[in-house]
């Protein structure tokens, strides 16, 4: 097959049935978060590089890099919160903000069939900061879910501030705190000892490195992890997650939620609440978010922030895929003459004025319309037949 008919790797089409189904996704979602009194925002796929490598957020080699006709570097962007923050902290004057958003993002990735280009949706409350705050987003991620006919999920909350303790007592440099940060991430228990063992940790904290990923489940887990707290910044972690699991428990959420206290998502973009959907099937979280106060610090501005954002593709892949109907009141057609064609048209565009969903079939005869099994209606020479 030669190369004007296959695709780049990381994309794909979106074929009717498919795409009914993710735009009625898109729908509900948009609909939910205006319901929670979030406005939508949208902002360019293309932003200047510097965006993205202000603080070393992003691992710029998973960017797509080009060049603007001054030279200048531009970058599709790999995410929407970094765009939001920009319009929030520049074009914005201080307060509280409910924005959400609808769009693709562009990331590379080194897996064989992993997306490159994919849509999100998502909700930044920006502007506020507490267990309030930080419980409607938890609350709306579920109530997101819920709204597209997902049931067997769980969002799994964690704090950046418990893990960054055990950081702060290990005397690590940027580069191994990042190191050791994805090792916990994605549970590799094999890799966190050798990691141990080659920078020569104490006993003590290969045991709390060993024992991080058995720290999740109900909201007990947090009782069982206090044992472990080596500084205020951890003790301070659970408190706050102590307070948010009472929220939401109270709230009627408590069987949705679940606790990992080795879930440290991105710990130079997070400052402290972090959260994803896991759902069966998924193969990753269909939905990720959390609180990141610093992130507007490069715009010179203080703004506390939460949110999370929804892979919807990922939701197409796990919801039951509904065949789309051709659903139409009346079919048109017409004897291809001048009049008769003027005729259909005229007719098509009274119908659907009523909100009447038409199929202007062409020229055809009435034996023809009279199989599609609905309202048919024939013009030729000007007249309707």
């Amino acid at each position: 097959m030669t190369d004007k008919f296959k695709q780049p790797s990381g994309v794909r089409d979106t074929l009717p049935a498919e795409c009914a189904a993710k735009r009625a996704i898109e729908q509900k979602l948009l609909s939910k978060f205006g319901q929670y009194g979030y406005l939508q925002i949208d902002t360019p796929a293309l932003e200047y590089g510097g965006l993205y490598s202000e603080g070393d957020r992003f691992d710029l080699d998973r960017l797509f890099k080009f060049s603007d006709c001054d030279g200048a570097l531009l970058v599709l962007r790999p995410d929407m919160t970094m765009p939001i923050s920009r319009v929030v902290a520049t074009k914005f004057a201080p307060g509280r903000y409910k924005l959400c958003y609808l769009g693709s993002t562009y990331r590379l990735t080194r897996r064989s069939n992993g997306l490159r280009e994919f849509t999100q949706a998502g909700v930044e409350y920006m502007g506020a900061s507490g267990t309030a705050c930080d419980a409607e987003a938890v609350a709306l991620a579920i109530e997101s879910l819920l709204a597209c006919g997902l049931d067997d999920f769980i969002i799994d909350i964690g704090h950046v501030g418990f893990f960054g303790g055990i950081l702060k007592q290990l005397g690590l440099d940027e580069a191994k705190r990042r190191e050791l940060a994805a090792l916990v991430e994605r549970k590799d228990v094999i890799g966190e000892s050798l990691f141990a063992a080659r920078e020569g940790l104490t006993s003590e904290s290969m045991s709390l490195l060993a024992g991080l990923p058995m720290l999740f489940g109900d909201g007990s887990v947090l009782e069982r992890a206090r044992d472990l707290c080596l500084n205020d910044e951890m003790k301070k972690s659970l408190d706050e997650l102590d307070a948010l699991n009472a929220a939401l428990v109270k709230a009627g959420y408590g069987d949705r939620i679940s606790y990992d206290l080795s879930l440290v998502g991105e710990m130079s973009y997070y400052s402290g609440l972090v959260f994803k959907g896991l759902c069966e099937g998924a193969g990753s979280s269909v939905l990720s978010g959390g609180r990141y106060d610093r992130l507007c610090d490069a715009f010179g501005r203080g703004v506390p922030s939460v949110g999370f954002a929804i892979a919807v593709d990922r939701l197409v892949d796990v919801l039951p895929a509904n065949e789309p109907t051709q659903s139409v009141d009346e079919v048109i057609g017409c004897d291809g003459t001048p009049d008769g064609i003027a005729a259909a048209l005229a007719y098509a565009s009274a119908a659907t004025s009523k909100g009447r969903k038409v199929d202007f079939v062409g020229q055809c005869s009435k034996g023809e319309l009279d199989e599609y099994g609905v309202k048919a209606t024939m013009f030729g020479s000007g007249e309707k037949k």
